[in-house]
């Protein structure tokens, strides 16, 4: 009888051990990812070295933000209340660009959703500077659209100083997103355009470079200011470069083609 009543009791316990464990709370958690539903700022902006209107120039309100399935904390709208919500100015992410020297930024916007994903909203920021004294800007102004006759991809070169130039997709390709950077054309001694286009970062944290057609890869950044891209033709204005892309934002990295966005191939454009 005693034994009976023992294995009863532990059995019970074991059947209550079982039940305790089977009943633990577990919750699922819905996740979602938001995404960008409007944009209320340029893809990219323009400034001169020194300027203080960066801040000042992008609207207060970035873009809005969806998610319909957990929505955002502070949201608003839609099936569950909350699933709206505005990415503002004050979302920057890091901190404003130093404008005291010339060059290419990008400044990042994002929130989080109720399960903690961000949507986020870029702008590309160009710094430039003025052609420093003595030297002076080259007699041809390159401003205007270009056409790329190998796939009819048209595109514009914007002035921003006298010399200074902001060219958003340096490789005529329709399949890629414009990112600015500058190109400068000095006057050379003897009189003749002579064009410069330092490394720059590209959209995938590398570097980029316009070399003449033709060059060879596999040098450091540096090495290729003896190369520039070419003004090949005045009537019409034709431009050719090969495009070279770098690991690294740095005059010692070495190219190479491919690393980014862009090929090797010659490239060839034609001022309409």
């Amino acid at each position: 009888k005693n034994k009976l009543i023992l294995i009863f009791a532990l059995g019970f316990v074991f059947l209550y051990g079982c039940k305790k464990t089977d009943s633990t709370d577990s919750k699922s958690t819905l996740t979602s990812l938001p995404f960008i539903a409007d944009v209320f700022v340029n893809s990219s902006y323009v400034f001169g070295v020194g300027s203080g209107m960066i801040n000042s120039s992008i609207p207060d309100t970035i873009a809005i933000a969806v998610d319909s399935v957990v929505g955002f904390t502070g949201g608003f709208g839609g099936y569950t209340g909350k699933d709206s919500i505005y990415i503002l100015k004050s979302d920057l992410k890091g901190s404003w660009p130093d404008t005291t020297s010339s060059g290419g930024f990008s400044i990042d916007f994002e929130k989080f959703n109720a399960s903690g994903y961000k949507a986020h909203n870029s702008i590309a920021i160009v710094l430039a500077s003025p052609i420093p004294a003595p030297n002076t800007a080259g007699p041809t102004d390159l401003a205007g659209t270009y056409l790329r006759p190998s796939n009819g991809v048209t595109f514009p070169i914007v002035k921003v100083f006298d010399g200074v130039f902001v060219i958003s997709n340096p490789g005529g390709s329709g399949a890629v997103a414009p990112n600015p950077y500058l190109l400068y054309n000095y006057k050379s001694k003897s009189g003749q355009d002579s064009l410069v286009f330092p490394i720059q970062t590209n959209p995938c944290g590398g570097g980029i470079k316009l070399v003449s057609p033709g060059t060879a890869t596999g040098l450091a950044a540096s090495e290729y200011n003896k190369t520039p891209p070419l003004i090949t033709a005045n009537s019409p204005l034709t431009l050719s470069w090969k495009i070279l892309e770098f690991t690294d934002n740095d005059p010692t990295a070495v190219g190479a083609t491919g690393l980014c966005q862009w090929g090797g191939s010659d490239r060839v454009f034609v001022k309409q």
